[in-house]
């Protein structure tokens, strides 16, 4: 299931960000058309295409700082629209920019083909000889090609998260390459100081909320909060929990549903960072990560030993209680999709809610947490199993949008909280919307980060 990006009537501070970023791509364009009008209405088939091609690059920088801030974990982004909201606009921005970086040069060596009366290689190639920063453009073009088509490999492979996360650091090359090459031979810049004084802050803007909010922000708060793995326990044969320990996380902004990045400052973790969800957050100073086991790093996390310090990038995600618009929950699990859900059940069942637990797994053995939920007299704990052992008494096969409404028939009284496999969670998505379920009732978030 692929995360769908937001519909309908913004908030506030959505509004605010989208609307910031229409106002930078007016401010380019208008500063383009200030430096390049006159190529425009020269006449010349090769002043235009070179103008064209300024605009283009122009463009394809635009696009390219927006990848940045959409997964640099800016918090002032993220928190208006959640960070798999933000994976989805990162897809398909990044599709812009790769399409503007490979047009761009096209024009722009056309334009001066057109204009020196000399063939279109002749001419690439005799930039390339003269403006060093050109190859350099060139290299940066390059290693954005790479960034995309691995990323597609990647995620089509299902690879591990760690590949796709060292593949973007490319990316950090690649822009420094292109902002050499913009402010040393871009033709909008040169001679013009307002433009170069504008992009010299949009780039020193990016600049800062990336290394402040990505790599700044998590080393203050491992100083301030002390973040250290303090017990590890096997919940079920495939899934583990580790315990974080920390001082004052009153002062955490952790909510139920929520996740973090955490990267364990160990010899054998710490070159690897990775998204997990929040199974309980903080109390008497400790929270809660629940693991599937799924990989060479999640199936070592049952041997990890207590000690590590952990650098913590989060709170993410607005999969929590204020996106709720009745009095009454329902929370559908699948598998280890109960992390997420663990806590806001918690929350729910604290508050007094009416909950219900829709819960899918493939034995009763596989079921987490499963002494902690039977001891919610509140909570109404409905389990389906897909291969449950011979005799056993309980719901048996998938959960599908029929069979929440057959389990819980007042499900379009209930604000619906999901999380599971994804071909689970889109058909539960597609049959209770189809059903005529309020689409502000129903809340899922997909954990992944690579879109």
């Amino acid at each position: 299931m692929k995360t769908k990006l937001l519909t309908g009537k913004l908030t506030t501070k959505q509004g605010l960000v989208i609307g910031t970023w229409y106002v930078n791509l007016l401010l380019a364009v208008v500063l383009w058309a200030t430096t390049s009008a006159s190529l425009l209405s020269s006449g010349s088939p090769g002043g235009i295409l070179l103008a064209i091609g300024r605009l283009l690059g122009i463009l394809a920088t635009v696009f390219a700082l927006t990848q940045f801030l959409l997964m640099g974990r800016i918090l002032w982004i993220e928190r208006p629209f959640g960070l798999d909201h933000l994976a989805s606009y990162h897809h398909f921005n990044g599709l812009a920019a790769i399409t503007l970086i490979l047009i761009h040069p096209l024009f722009v060596i056309a334009g001066y083909s057109l204009a020196g009366h000399t063939n279109y290689i002749e001419t690439y190639v005799n930039v390339l000889q003269h403006y060093s920063y050109v190859s350099w453009a060139l290299l940066a073009e390059i290693l954005f090609v790479l960034v995309v088509a691995t990323s597609i490999y990647i995620v089509r492979r299902k690879l591990k998260f760690e590949s796709w996360y060292s593949v973007h650091l490319l990316v950090y090359a690649a822009i420094v390459l292109v902002f050499f090459h913009q402010f040393a031979v871009g033709g909008s810049f040169i001679g013009h100081p307002l433009a170069r004084g504008y992009w010299y802050a949009v780039y020193a803007f990016v600049g800062v909320n990336v290394l402040f909010f990505r790599f700044s922000l998590p080393t203050l708060n491992l100083l301030r909060f002390r973040f250290k793995v303090s017990r590890v326990v096997a919940e079920t044969p495939t899934t583990t929990s580790v315990y974080i320990r920390g001082r004052n996380l009153k002062a955490w902004p952790a909510q139920p549903g929520q996740f973090v990045l955490i990267r364990l400052l160990s010899r054998q973790y710490g070159a690897q960072e990775h998204p997990f969800s929040l199974s309980a957050i903080p109390a008497n100073d400790e929270f809660r990560l629940t693991i599937r086991h799924s990989g060479d790093y999640t199936n070592s996390i049952v041997d990890l030993k207590p000690g590590p310090f952990a650098l913590v990038s989060g709170p993410f995600g607005r999969f929590t209680s204020e996106l709720a618009v009745t009095d009454k929950r329902l929370f559908i699990a699948g598998g280890v999709g109960i992390t997420p859900i663990r806590s806001l059940i918690k929350e729910a069942v604290d508050q007094g809610k009416d909950s219900t637990l829709l819960y899918a797994n493939r034995t009763p053995g596989d079921v987490v947490f499963n002494d902690e939920l039977s001891a919610l007299d509140k909570l109404r704990v409905i389990n389906v199993y897909s291969d449950p052992p011979k005799g056993f008494k309980s719901a048996m096969g998938y959960v599908t949008a029929e069979v929440v409404q057959r389990l819980v028939p007042d499900f379009k009284d209930r604000d619906i909280y999901l999380c599971g496999p994804p071909p689970m969670m889109a058909g539960v998505i597609d049959g209770l919307l189809a059903s005529g379920l309020p689409p502000k009732q129903l809340h899922y978030e997909r954990f992944s980060l690579h879109n």
